[in-house]
């Protein structure tokens, strides 16, 4: 992609704009911006049109001096949108990484319960970042409870995890 000409925000891929939406919260030098991205990277709306027309693109320049696209999303715009349908976990972690984006205490009580292993995983890491504890702290996957899970699983032929 050439660094003179800012592509329309409905042209790139999913990994496109999920690079750039990464990009543009490591420049925000804000945690909860970062933690609030980490969120909205877990749903699937980074690859979808109508998600695009609620983001701005630009070049950055980074510390090398290169130039890097960037992404901002409008989050209340994209939550307040009618016609961009979401599923019940993707609307969770809007509300969540909204949180986050505006600052306000997120209470994750109501929304871990709700969420399979991966997305609680996710929201946890979210959490660590918007603390600022990333290198810290890790959240792993593991333990007795998802090892009996993936033997139950295996043993009923779903969720290849090779």
């Amino acid at each position: 992609m050439p660094n003179d000409v800012t592509p329309s925000p409905a042209s790139l891929s999913e990994q496109e704009m999920t690079d750039a939406l990464t990009a543009g919260a490591l420049a925000s030098r804000s945690e909860l911006t970062r933690a609030a991205v980490h969120l909205l990277t877990g749903t699937g709306l980074p690859g979808r049109g109508d998600f695009a027309r609620h983001t701005t693109l630009a070049w950055t320049p980074d510390p090398v001096g290169k130039r890097t696209l960037t992404a901002q999303v409008d989050l209340a715009a994209v939550r307040d949108d009618d016609t961009l349908h979401l599923t019940g976990s993707d609307e969770k972690l809007l509300t969540l990484a909204l949180g986050y984006s505006h600052g306000r205490p997120v209470h994750l009580d109501a929304y871990l319960n709700s969420f399979g292993h991966q997305t609680a995983r996710r929201v946890l890491e979210a959490h660590l970042i918007g603390m600022g504890m990333e290198g810290f702290l890790t959240v792993t996957a593991g333990g007795p409870e998802l090892d009996k899970l993936h033997a139950l699983h295996a043993e009923l032929g779903i969720g290849d995890d090779a």
